[in-house]
């Protein structure tokens, strides 16, 4: 029996560590775009509503919590967290697509 063998093709322990290296960089990229998203909404509390440091402390924590809650209640994944965020509006009467057209 002959063997081909294709040295062009990653083997297995590179395959998982371009792997591990992919979703280590998603993960950062993730954590960079949460941090962005958050100034911004924080900014708005601080600068619209008049939240000082301690509301905002506040808001962070609730955040944060929240996010373990639904993972933990949910069995679901950071990714899905702003899904069941989106359902849970809806089903509480919120018009999403009102909120979010544009112009």
């Amino acid at each position: 029996m002959r063997v081909r063998i294709n040295n062009h093709q990653p083997n297995a322990a590179q395959r998982k560590t371009l792997r591990n290296e992919c979703v280590k960089h998603f993960d950062n990229l993730l954590s960079t775009y949460n941090r962005q998203v958050a100034l911004q909404v924080m900014h708005i509390l601080r600068f619209d509503f008049n939240f000082g440091q301690q509301r905002l402390k506040q808001f962070s924590d609730k955040l944060a919590e929240m996010q373990i809650k639904t993972m933990d209640r949910y069995v679901a994944t950071d990714e899905e967290v702003p899904d069941i965020c989106e359902i849970q509006l809806r089903e509480s009467g919120i018009n999403l697509d009102e909120l979010f057209k544009e112009g």
